[in-house]
């Protein structure tokens, strides 16, 4: 029992992509992707702290999720 406490504790870590269903204007497949963000201004020229974001992409075109 522990150990399907522990992968589901896992499953949860990190940030979830998007459902992009009906997002990419009818073009399929409309797919989530990564999308790094750089901050404006580092606050801390030694942080590597990158925030993560999502878009969602078919084709060459990507759009909002």
């Amino acid at each position: 029992m522990k150990q399907g406490v522990l992968v589901e504790d896992k499953a949860r870590l990190g940030s979830a992509p998007p459902n992009c269903h009906n997002r990419c204007n009818e073009c399929t497949p409309c797919t989530a992707v990564p999308d790094p963000t750089a901050p404006d201004r580092p606050k801390d020229k030694h942080s590597n702290y990158k925030p993560l974001g999502w878009k969602c992409r078919c084709g060459d075109n990507l759009y909002n999720p």
